[in-house]
């Protein structure tokens, strides 16, 4: 008996020296789509993450730790993005950056909870998120505050009856941007005269197209990424090329222009960021993600690099006895690329909007 307790007591002992082993890499897990349509955004996530690894590694880690990046693609499917949670956490992963799509998101809350996985998303947005203690922490504003803005600008330029194209693929953001624009639209005296679910059964983009232009609407919004958001406008075009266009901000990548060619000329958007900011910050990070991967970066790139500024802070700075998650929530504000980044007590963020529109094969900002 005595030998069994001694036997136990150097397997725990072993345990905790092994537990409280600050020599090893800093491991954070990071997922979003890789592949297929609209995985730019999340390769120019997983690049920005990289880019902000690599510079903190070279000022000699966090607290002289190394940053390690595990990354993994969820192929935008629900289960698959569930068992690379558990991965990560098999691996022991000290935090996850991403998902990119709300659905994704939606689906691994109740896993990240159950596991007790800190995760930091970028990008995710539906208002069915926010309010709410967990181990999910989002760097940006949501739909409510995203699509609310959208209602308010078409009904300022006169366009009452709107059209919209959702994205099946992302339901859970793709309903809530259009409750929420709807409640808005609703209250200004608006109206939707059609809703055209895609990447849903049968239905083809062209007859998408033709849906939504049955009831004569003077605007179409396409809630897609940004690949289905081009070939939307490609169909929309042949049958009405002088319609108003515009899309959720989810599709605002530069993959959306090199797609969509002609037929997103004058289409609006909102971004998260303003890409003709002159502060140095932004400009450093423009010129060193440029250098890195020989290409500009979009909007998903800039959000990520902010998620890991204010993860890399939270790691630096915790306590031994502190929860990661208490020590994000409790971060005093950490400058970003453009603005103070900060969490509230259930680990919500906000971002500045803009309005742009592609001019010219490039994101313009408008008034």
């Amino acid at each position: 008996m005595r030998s069994l307790k001694f036997l136990c007591a150097a397997l725990v002992g072993s345990f905790l020296l092994v537990a409280c082993d600050q020599s090893g890499p800093i491991k954070i897990g990071f997922i979003a789509g890789l592949s297929g349509p609209g995985a730019d955004a999340g390769t120019d996530a997983l690049d920005a993450l990289k880019l902000a690894a690599q510079q903190v590694n070279g000022e000699d880690g966090i607290n002289g730790r190394m940053v390690e990046i595990i990354p993994r693609d969820d192929q935008k499917t629900p289960e698959i993005a569930q068992s690379h949670v558990r991965e990560f956490k098999r691996l022991g992963v000290d935090a996850v950056v991403g998902p990119i799509i709300s659905s994704i998101g939606m689906a691994m809350l109740p896993v990240i909870n159950e596991l007790g996985v800190v995760t930091v998303s970028p990008t995710i947005s539906a208002a069915d998120f926010a309010g709410f203690r967990d181990n999910l922490f989002r760097m940006n504003s949501t739909t409510r505050e995203n699509a609310r803005a959208y209602a308010r600008r078409y009904i300022a330029l006169g366009h009452e009856r709107v059209a919209l194209a959702l994205d099946g693929q992302n339901q859970a953001f793709a309903d809530s941007w259009y409750r929420e624009f709807l409640l808005e639209l609703d209250a200004l005296d608006g109206r939707v005269v059609s809703k055209v679910w895609i990447n849903v059964d049968d239905a083809t983009h062209a007859s998408a197209a033709a849906e939504l232009l049955r009831n004569n609407p003077d605007t179409i919004v396409l809630i897609t990424n940004s690949a289905d958001g081009a070939r939307m406008a490609q169909e929309i075009r042949k049958l009405a090329p002088d319609i108003p266009l515009a899309a959720a901000e989810w599709a605002g990548s530069q993959a959306l222009i090199e797609l969509g060619g002609e037929a997103v000329e004058g289409l609006e958007l909102v971004q998260a960021y303003d890409r003709y900011d002159t502060n140095p910050r932004f400009q450093k990070f423009i010129k060193d993600f440029s250098d890195m991967f020989g290409r500009q970066p979009g909007y998903t790139a800039v959000l990520t690099y902010d998620a890991a500024t204010v993860l890399f802070a939270a790691l630096r700075t915790k306590h031994r006895e502190q929860s990661l998650a208490d020590a994000l929530t409790n971060l005093p504000p950490q400058q970003g690329l453009h603005q103070e980044l900060v969490f509230d007590a259930f680990g919500d963020g906000n971002r500045n909007i803009y309005f742009v529109a592609i001019q010219d094969g490039k994101f313009i900002r408008v008034d």
